[in-house]
């Protein structure tokens, strides 16, 4: 009797479902009420490395391995009592013909025969070993990628080579599994003693090599029997993925591939951050050659002044001061920024200090020399070149200082017996190269008066705006005690002390004895 709603099967129905069962891409077994094979097709014939009719009417025991089969029998007597279907997505196994170990997804369910009595257990079976390890390539690939891209954006955000260092060891220990990861100098001396199982990669940059990358993924690693404990200097393997990396031992466990990526990008890091320093020593060396050797002394003045270079994250700006004497005894002052980092700024401060000098000495007055400015700067920089100065003309013997700005920050005038204030020195006027009608104005000034100027990576910081950085200053000045030089350098140490990234910053000060 068939169900109700279905067609009694003919003789070349069951012809059909025979050869479907038979030749079906899944492997399909029966199982009987004993536990013996009944039906099994092609498929899980050849998984089990045996043909069909050596299966039929025999127990899984005695037909695989003992372990899966008293496996198998415990799940056929589990769903055969509960007739619960059972499935299995990913159940790692040995082959029955290779031992090689297998993912298969399997369901298990109870069979029941026409007048709803139990016949056996039927199970399908599907090897996804292929699925699985494409899967798990893709999850390493994902790995890999999330990896390399985590190094590469923090070995991009590095400015020395100590920063790569650095950079490196978090990342040798993190990504890689490496114990102790080393970035050295190509002619440098080695950090230990190699060992068997180091991997050393020579980084070359694009004039030839820069540095080596030299990863110990085990401490105390032992080296294999049938390899020499002394360790081979030699470059033994060449990887032309990464053309110029050249790889002299890695473990099999190694991910060998990322260790390659990643010796890349520290090596673009480390010829960058040599590149850098180089400018930024150049740069550096330019900047402190163009600013005054000593101050000049004048009677009835004290001088003073300090210039301080970025920290090791800023680039070398353009700041400047200068002090130098006329001919008929006044004295000219100077502190100025020029915008813009590395050799660039430092040149255009060293063009600008001597326009300054040669101007004072056609006419020293601020407004003319101010204008002047406006027209060399004009003709001689770019058109997206900005600078600010300040500038002093002082006359010892008359006690007066005339002053002239063109964008710079304003001056702190402190008066003996007064608290110290603000002085507007051209702070409000347009920096040099758009130029407008220049100013000046005249101070005079009795014994004790003090002027200070500054640039503004003195009082520019993360935190602190403008005002409060100018009110800062103020407040040193006005708790100063002592000469010149100790004020200036309170000032220095006080805004600047331990600032990471901060600019170069230059202090100025005089005082009327």
């Amino acid at each position: 009797m068939s169900e109700p709603g279905t067609v009694p099967f003919e003789p070349a129905d069951s012809a059909l479902l025979e050869t479907l069962v038979r030749e079906a891409p899944v492997a399909f077994v029966l199982y009987d009420t004993d536990l013996r094979y009944r039906r099994i097709n092609r498929m899980l014939a050849e998984i089990n490395g045996l043909p069909m009719q050596d299966h039929i009417g025999r127990r899984p025991t005695e037909v695989l391995p003992r372990e899966l089969g008293e496996f198998i029998e415990g799940q056929l007597a589990e769903v055969m009592r509960t007739g619960r279907t059972v499935i299995y997505e990913d159940d790692v196994a040995p082959s029955p013909r290779t031992g090689e170990m297998r993912h298969y997804r399997s369901q298990w369910f109870r069979a029941n025969g026409p007048d709803g009595g139990v016949v056996g257990v039927a199970v399908l079976i599907s090897d996804v070993t292929d699925r699985r390890r494409d899967e798990q390539r893709l999850r390493e690939l994902q790995d890999r990628t999330a990896k390399l891209q985590r190094a590469t954006s923090a070995l991009a955000r590095t400015l020395t080579v100590d920063d790569v260092h650095r950079v490196m060891r978090k990342i040798g220990s993190r990504d890689l599994g490496a114990a102790r990861t080393e970035v050295l100098d190509v002619t440098g001396p080695d950090p230990w003693e190699p060992a068997a199982g180091d991997t050393v990669l020579l980084l070359e940059g694009s004039a030839g090599p820069i540095g080596r990358l030299w990863l110990r993924w085990e401490t105390g690693l032992e080296p294999p029997a049938d390899e020499p404990a002394a360790f081979d200097p030699q470059v033994v393997g060449h990887l032309a993925a990464v053309p110029g990396l050249r790889l002299a031992r890695v473990t099999p466990e190694v991910d060998e591939e990322l260790v390659v990526a990643i010796a890349g990008q520290c090596a673009i890091a480390v010829e960058r951050c040599l590149l850098y320093e180089r400018e930024r020593r150049t740069a550096s060396e330019l900047q402190r050659s163009l600013l005054p050797d000593r101050l000049p002394e004048a009677p009835g003045i004290e001088l003073a002044a300090q210039f301080r270079p970025g920290s090791a994250e800023a680039d070398v700006g353009g700041d400047w001061y200068d002090a130098f004497p006329l001919p008929d005894g006044r004295l000219v002052l100077v502190i100025g920024d020029v915008m813009g980092k590395g050799v660039a700024a430092a040149a255009g401060m060293g063009r600008l200090r001597s326009a300054v000098r040669a101007l004072a000495l056609v006419n020293p007055l601020p407004e003319a020399v101010l204008k002047g400015l406006d027209r060399v700067f004009s003709s001689t920089e770019d058109s997206d070149q900005i600078a600010t100065l300040v500038y002093l003309l002082v006359s010892p013997a008359a006690r007066r200082t005339a002053i002239g700005g063109a964008g710079h920050l304003p001056l702190v005038l402190a008066r003996a017996g007064s608290p110290p204030e603000l002085v507007d020195a051209g702070s409000g006027a347009t920096p040099l190269g758009w130029p407008e009608p220049r100013t000046q104005r005249t101070l005079e000034l009795g014994p004790g008066d003090l002027l200070l100027g500054i640039t503004d990576g003195v009082v520019e910081r993360r935190g602190l705006d403008l005002d409060e950085g100018l009110a800062a200053v103020v407040a040193v000045v006005a708790e100063a005690t002592g000469d010149l030089d100790t004020l200036v350098d309170r000032v220095a140490r006080t805004m600047l002390g331990g600032i990471e990234g901060r600019d170069d910053a230059t202090v100025l000060a005089l005082r009327f004895t």
